[in-house]
């Protein structure tokens, strides 16, 4: 029995070796070629955003403007007022943890492999109505024990499917309502953010109206997150789990934009350190925020609601400072620190954990390893350009529990380190270094190494190693 496993493990490691290959082969070739070598100094129209729905590639109607060897299918007429366009992503990655999740899982001494395979079709139908549909392929080769539920494989399944109706198309004021499954991503990344660093991305099903008018923003929505299974298009809308929300933005406030939002969460059977009930919260918030020689980003979140037969009041404050250099590299140093609070009494109803809902992995690093939930973070870092397609990036994250009545919490709100009432408020510290590297605008590299020092609170409540590492190598084409 042993021997198969072993047998299907090296076949499945094969195939992901010939796939990228293929993928490797086939970005030189393209890179090479007299095409893509004119999009060194690229149009400024050619992007490709992250949420991938808000790509624009119209402007390719005027052929004069081709330039790129996938122009053929970014854009094609097929009537009067009527074109499609197609798009897709190859993400291979490579993961390697030494004493992960603490040293309490079950290790892989050889890392593992994760691969991610997107691929969508964007149809306008007249100015008025869109419809996107996104495929997502995920699959994981070599983890010890199997791969991670929810987050590693997807076999094959409607990531995204929505049709976008146009309201109102005016000079200064647009509307707009997209109905079905959609990613969600608002603000900070703080709330809503793309769930980019797991192999399999997040998406909901529900209802979005946007609505733009001179500077300002309006995205209000009501969504079930969609739950992930490794079969074949048998993902489906989570019934115990309901979200909605408001969010405003207000751009060109002298140098700076403003932020208000209301987020509601509703999820039964929620787990705290505290223990299990149903959960509804709601949150209000402001964000002040800034991009240039000088940036900063301050946040504020309030949430409060009902915890089983407790009340939850909970908080969150960030603020974020940097400040770019003239000279060589382009140095960039910026300062984080970010509080949210925690439970301050175990014998009551009442909670005080604050809900990160989906928050982005970059809070602690690609290797995800801690939520901001019961956190206090402090990072400085430092960013250069070697070339001007090249970013080294460097921190050093400390970590304190803000509460010690209550446990260290992950980024998608999972408890990892009960409270066990140990005391202390130190949780450890994390150097971090990150690589990107973009080859031309499809294809781009990217290293992630992050070190860890636990805090004694680890170690005396769940027996934790003294420190844990991560390493991350991965390959990302576009098109």
């Amino acid at each position: 029995m042993r021997r198969s496993v072993s047998i299907v493990r090296r076949e499945g490691l094969k195939c992901y070796l010939a796939t990228c290959s293929f993928v490797l082969v086939a970005s030189a070739v393209l890179a090479a070629s007299p095409a893509m070598a004119q999009t060194l100094t690229p149009d400024p129209a050619r992007r490709y955003p992250l949420p991938t729905y808000d790509e624009d590639w119209q402007f390719l109607s005027d052929t004069s403007r081709h330039s790129d060897p996938w122009d053929i299918v970014k854009y094609e007429k097929l009537a009067r007022g009527i074109f499609v366009s197609f798009g897709g992503e190859a993400r291979e990655t490579y993961e390697k943890f030494g004493n992960q999740d603490f040293g309490l899982s079950v290790p892989s001494p050889n890392g593992y492999l994760l691969q991610r395979y997107l691929l969508h079709a964007d149809i306008h139908l007249g100015s008025r109505l869109r419809l996107w549909t996104e495929l997502n392929s995920s699959f994981e080769n070599g983890r010890v024990g199997g791969p991670q539920p929810v987050t590693d494989v997807d076999k094959l399944d409607l990531h995204q499917g929505f049709v976008e109706l146009g309201l109102i198309q005016r000079d200064r004021v647009n509307v707009s309502v997209r109905t079905g499954r959609q990613e969600i991503a608002v603000g900070s990344g703080r709330l809503y953010a793309l769930r980019e660093g797991p192999n399999v991305p997040l998406s909901f099903d529900g209802v979005r109206a946007i609505a733009q008018t001179g500077a300002w923003r309006l995205d209000a929505w009501v969504a079930r997150p969609v739950t992930t299974t490794p079969g074949i298009f048998d993902d489906s809308s989570h019934h115990e789990f309901s979200v909605w929300g408001a969010y405003v933005t207000r751009t060109g406030v002298g140098h700076a934009s403003v932020d208000a939002y209301y987020l509601g969460w509703d999820l039964q059977n929620a787990s705290f350190d505290k223990g299990v009930a149903n959960e509804l919260r709601h949150t209000v918030g402001a964000r002040l925020w800034r991009n240039g020689l000088w940036s900063y980003d301050f946040e504020g979140m309030y949430q409060f609601g009902r915890f089983g037969a407790g009340n939850i009041r909970a908080w969150r404050v960030v603020a974020e400072a940097s400040r770019g250099f003239a000279g060589r590299w382009n140095p960039r140093v910026k300062i984080d620190f970010d509080v949210a609070s925690g439970d301050r009494n175990r014998l009551s109803p009442n909670l005080g954990t604050f809900n990160s809902f989906f928050q982005s992995g970059e809070y602690s690093g690609r290797a995800q390893l801690l939520g901001p939930s019961n956190s206090i973070r402090l990072e400085p870092t430092l960013t250069l350009a070697p070339r001007r397609n090249v970013s080294v990036s460097t921190g050093w994250g400390f970590y304190w529990r803000e509460s010690e009545q209550d446990g260290l919490y992950g980024i998608p709100g999972n408890l990892i380190v009960p409270s066990n009432g140990v005391p202390g408020y130190y949780e450890g510290s994390r150097p971090i270094v990150e690589v990107g590297w973009t080859l031309n605008p499809h294809l781009s590299l990217h290293f992630n190494y992050i070190f860890v020092f636990n805090g004694q609170f680890e170690e005396r409540s769940v027996h934790a190693t003294t420190t844990e590492s991560y390493i991350s190598p991965w390959i990302t084409y576009r098109f």
